[in-house]
């Protein structure tokens, strides 16, 4: 079996490779780094990643 990382390196390439947008901020890299040490799951890395970007849309707005 593949480990999470092998995983999680196969879908960004494979998502990258139909252009699809990929977050390369380091809040999200640290969402993955804790996916692939298996310390979160993955309904918490998109929970947490769409806590992220509804906080940096209100930003965007104040600013």
């Amino acid at each position: 079996m593949a480990t999470r990382k092998e995983i999680a390196d196969r879908v960004i390439a494979k998502w990258q490779a139909r252009g699809i947008a990929i977050d390369h901020t380091a809040e999200f890299q640290a969402l993955l780094r804790l996916w692939i040490a298996g310390d979160i799951s993955i309904d918490d890395i998109r929970r947490r990643h769409l806590k992220m970007l509804r906080e940096r849309a209100r930003t965007a707005k104040r600013n």
